[in-house]
């Protein structure tokens, strides 16, 4: 009986014990679950304040954008995008708007893109390593492009792709006015190789390049034309915007520029997807005063606009930070007024607008000037310090005359070695003929060389300008070519 009574009582007590443990289990897990809603609640309150924060308020250095970029129904905007994905990245904004607007819309791709080493083997799950398979890349990449434009609501005419080599449009710009055709590295290419380009089988040379970039503008007649800013870091984009300047200037037309960035370093902030921020001008724009204009798009644009940049699929996903740029403003600035006139430092700061940290890796130029008179072109450099005899300044001089064409005028490549008294001149657009001499006055830091009428023509109406410190190969992330206006020679 005792023994009976005991298993009971024991009974009793485990069965105690047991719902006593599962009310404390569950009395714990609700108490987690309630401090796991509230952590959540209270990151997302944060995330939602930070957001508004952003978005309220402009960040330390950036400038308010107080110009809005207006379209009108008359208007024919003309977006030169150096790459498929380039258009969605930076003007799908300004596309939506146009559209909307009722004005027409052309978007014209340089290259293909198929420069692409990451984008196959993530995407697509293999590695392009045949010129054919470059060339698969650059269809797909076209293919992808002709979607991002459907989304932003644009047709298949109104959409031209030349199909000039990606990756190759800065040496083509800088040496490619021969009448020897760029041969691409990865698709092996003298001639455009995509049959659906309007440059197909056109030989890959700077001066046919030039020609059919005219040839759209002239048949468009646009009254807005978008490209790449100068200071933009990618050479294809800085290239475009030289084949594009060169275009406007030797077509004498003026329609209104917006020039965008894409490649700039830390830029924009916050480098994630945060549809509710503004965005603001890179410093590098603040510091060389560039006028800013921005495009405000609503929750719908943006969300149209981040789906026109995941199109571009296989350069997502290895630079998955390109849906950065989907958020409610777009920033354009207004190209640089350089003349003959301009402060000579802060001509200097457009040719090398990167600053350096240490003598051996700083611009050397510190002043650059332009003067035209009956004795020729001047150029005078100052430079951060004086030359050793081993050292060296390349100038890359292509002037614009006001009779003839761009691509006929001289294409001129300078080249002064330190302590000598006169620079060799070639040009790049006839290298059989034999180098000239210019004179040279070099005093301490100071360089002046003068082109007389018969190298750099007799009226110069503008000249785009490239310097480089030597001996070496040209270094395209320490440098940009400018273009700087000069007044015509009157009698």
């Amino acid at each position: 009986m005792v023994h009976d009574l005991t298993g009971q009582l024991c009974e009793v007590e485990c069965s105690t014990m047991d719902h006593s443990a599962d009310t404390v289990s569950r009395t714990r897990w609700r108490g987690r679950r309630v401090a796991i809603a509230a952590l959540v609640l209270a990151v997302a309150i944060a995330m939602l304040a930070s957001a508004f924060a952003m978005a309220r308020f402009v960040p330390a250095g950036a400038s308010v954008i107080p110009v809005e970029v207006g379209v009108a129904r008359a208007d024919r905007l003309l977006v030169v995008s150096p790459h498929p994905d380039d258009e969605s990245i930076a003007c799908a904004g300004l596309i939506q708007h146009a559209l909307a607007a009722g004005a027409q819309v052309r978007v014209l791709w340089m290259t293909a893109g198929d420069h692409n080493l990451v984008g196959p083997p993530l995407f697509w799950r293999k590695v392009a390593v045949t010129p054919a398979q470059f060339r698969a890349v650059g269809c797909r990449r076209m293919q992808e492009a002709k979607t991002a434009a459907a989304i932003l609501g644009l047709s298949p005419a109104d959409l031209i792709f030349l199909g000039y080599p990606d990756g190759g449009l800065s040496d083509i710009f800088l040496k490619g006015w021969t009448s020897t055709p760029y041969r691409s590295g990865l698709t092996h290419a003298t001639k455009v190789p995509y049959a659906e380009s309007a440059a197909y089988g056109q030989p890959q040379t700077a001066a046919n390049l030039l020609a059919d970039v005219e040839q759209v503008m002239i048949s468009f007649r646009p009254t807005i034309v978008a490209y790449p800013n100068f200071i933009d870091a990618h050479p294809d984009h800085q290239a475009t915007q030289l084949f594009v300047r060169a275009a406007l200037d030797d077509l004498g037309i003026a329609p209104r520029c917006l020039e965008y960035l894409v490649h700039v370093k830390g830029w924009p902030r916050p480098l994630r997807y945060a549809p509710f921020v503004d965005a603001y001008a890179p410093p590098a724009a603040v510091m060389l005063g560039l006028h800013q204009e921005a495009v405000h798009l609503s929750p719908a644009e943006v969300t149209i606009k981040a789906r026109a940049i995941r199109a571009h699929a296989s350069e997502l996903l290895p630079l998955a930070t390109l849906i950065a740029f989907a958020r409610r403003t777009e920033v354009f600035l207004a190209p640089a007024t350089l003349d003959q006139y301009t402060d000579p430092i802060q001509v200097a700061r457009f040719l090398f607008p990167v600053n350096w940290t240490n003598d051996e890796e700083r611009p050397v130029v510190q002043q650059f000037s332009v003067m035209q008179s009956d004795a020729g072109l001047q150029l005078s450099l100052d430079l951060g310090r004086s030359l050793s005899r081993l050292e060296e300044v390349d100038l890359f001089v292509f002037p614009l005359l006001t009779t003839g064409n761009f691509s006929s005028a001289p294409k001129l490549h300078i080249v002064y070695r330190g302590g000598a008294v006169t620079a060799d001149v070639s040009d790049l657009e006839h290298p059989e003929t034999p180098p000239l001499s210019v004179s040279a006055i070099h005093t301490g830091t100071s360089l002046t060389l003068t082109l007389d009428p018969g190298i750099a023509g007799e009226a110069v109406q503008g000249l785009f300008v490239r310097i480089e410190k030597g001996p070496g190969d040209i270094d395209l992330t320490r440098s940009r070519t400018v273009w700087i206006s000069v007044k015509p020679v009157t009698s």
